[in-house]
C-alpha cells in the first residue's frame, strides 16, 4: 500500500511541477514538449503541458485536452481482461487541476481526470472505456512543506465494457494524512493495487 500511495503522490507532484514550471519558463523536464509526437503515462497518472490560468491572487486552474491510443494487456497481465488477447483503443481525455491558497498559507490542490473512447479485442468486438480520476491533497502552510505534513485523498475509477457485457473495472479510494512526517492516518480499499497493470497502457498526445 506504501508503494501504491508513494506513486500516487509521485503522480500528482509532477502535475504540479509541470503547471509550475510551464508558467515559469515554458518547458517541463517531467514531460514531453508539444512538438513531441505523445506522452506515455501509466496507471491512469498523467503529466501534461498544463498551462495556468489566474483566477485570483490566491487560486489558479488549468485545463488540458489529450487524444489517447489505449491498450489493455492482455491476461494474465492484466488479470481481469476475460478475452484471449490486448484491446486495442483510442479516445479522448481531459486534466482539469485547480490549486487555492488558504488564509494560513496552505495550498489545495485538486486534480480531476476524465477519459473516454472505444476499443477492439483480437476477434474484432467492439468495447468502450471510461476513466474518472480524483486527487485532492492539502499542503498545510507556515513551516510545512509536502514530504513532513500533507493530506491526500485519490479516488481511481477506470471501467472497460465489451460487446456481451464483458466488464473491466479498476476502481480504488486511497487516503494518507501525514503530520510532521509521521503518518497518523492511511487506508486504501478496491482492486486497484492488484489490478493497476489494466490501465498501465495510455498514451497521450496533447490537443488544443
Amino acid at each position: 500500500m506504501k508503494d501504491s500511495i508513494a506513486a500516487m503522490r509521485f503522480a500528482t507532484v509532477s502535475i504540479i511541477a509541470g503547471l509550475a514550471l510551464t508558467g515559469c519558463s515554458g518547458q517541463n523536464p517531467l514531460q514531453a514538449d508539444r512538438s513531441a509526437a505523445a506522452l506515455p503515462i501509466g496507471s491512469g497518472a498523467a503529466s501534461g503541458n498544463l498551462t495556468g490560468s489566474p483566477i485570483s491572487a490566491s487560486a489558479q486552474a488549468s485545463r488540458q485536452n489529450f487524444s489517447v491510443a489505449l491498450t489493455v494487456p492482455a491476461y494474465p497481465a492484466c488479470p481481469l481482461n476475460p478475452t484471449a488477447g490486448e484491446l486495442t483503443g483510442s479516445g479522448v481525455l481531459t486534466i482539469l487541476m485547480r490549486t487555492t491558497s488558504d488564509a494560513n498559507g496552505g495550498t489545495h490542490v485538486g486534480t480531476t481526470i476524465t477519459g473516454h473512447g472505444k476499443a477492439t479485442d483480437v476477434t474484432g468486438g467492439a468495447w468502450t472505456w471510461s476513466d474518472a480520476d480524483l486527487n485532492n491533497e492539502v499542503i498545510p502552510g507556515t513551516g510545512n512543506t509536502s514530504s513532513h505534513s500533507f493530506e491526500q485523498t485519490s479516488t481511481e475509477n477506470f471501467h472497460v465494457i465489451g460487446p456481451k457485457g464483458q466488464k473491466i473495472k479498476v476502481q480504488g479510494t486511497f487516503h494518507i494524512t501525514v503530520v510532521d512526517g509521521t503518518v497518523k492516518v492511511e487506508f486504501e480499499k478496491g482492486n486497484h493495487e492488484s489490478a493497476e497493470f489494466c490501465e498501465s497502457g495510455f498514451v497521450l498526445t496533447p490537443v488544443p
